[in-house]
C-alpha cells in the first residue's frame, strides 16, 4: 500500500479525501479513496470537485477502465463527470481529446473482452446441456436394457 492512511481525509468528507489523493498523485491512494466513496455519493463528490481536478481524475479513471475489475464503478464516475462537468469540459475539449479517445479505446477493449467471455460461457453452457442430454438418454437406455 502507499503507507498513507487514506481513511483520515474521508472522515470529514469524501471530497477532501479525493482532492488530497489527487494532489499527492499516488495511484494506489487515489484508488483507495475512490473505492471508499459509496455509489450514491459519487454524483455529489463530482459536483463539488474543482474543475482543475476533474481533468486529472478523468485521466486517472481512463487508466482504471483498462486495468480494474470494477468496470461499472469507474464508469459511474466517468458518467457523472461528463454529465456534471460536460459544458466546462467542452470548452477545453482540445486539451482533453486524448482522454476522451482513451475512454473510447478502453470501452472498446472491455467490450471485446466481455464479448469473448460471454461467447466462451455460452459455448460451455451448450456443452454442459448436451452432456446432460447424453447422460439422460444413456440412463434411459440402461433402464430399457434392465427391463428386457
Amino acid at each position: 500500500s502507499s503507507g498513507i492512511n487514506a481513511e483520515w481525509p474521508l472522515r470529514p468528507g469524501y471530497l477532501r479525501g479525493l482532492v488530497i489523493s489527487l494532489r499527492l498523485n499516488t495511484a494506489e491512494l487515489v484508488v483507495e479513496v475512490l473505492e471508499q466513496v459509496p455509489q450514491d455519493q459519487i454524483h455529489y463528490v463530482v459536483g463539488a470537485l474543482p474543475l482543475h481536478h476533474v481533468t486529472s481524475l478523468l485521466k486517472f479513471l481512463v487508466d482504471q477502465l483498462s486495468t480494474s475489475r470494477h468496470l461499472n464503478f469507474y464508469l459511474l464516475w466517468i458518467s457523472s463527470i461528463l454529465t456534471t462537468h460536460g459544458p466546462a469540459l467542452k470548452k477545453s475539449s482540445s486539451q482533453i481529446m486524448s482522454t476522451l479517445n482513451g475512454i473510447i479505446s478502453a470501452l472498446t477493449a472491455q467490450t471485446r473482452t466481455l464479448s469473448s467471455l460471454c461467447d466462451s460461457n455460452q459455448y460451455f453452457l451448450d456443452v454442459i446441456l448436451t452432456l446432460g442430454k447424453v447422460q439422460k438418454s444413456n440412463n434411459l437406455l440402461s433402464v430399457e436394457m434392465d427391463v428386457l
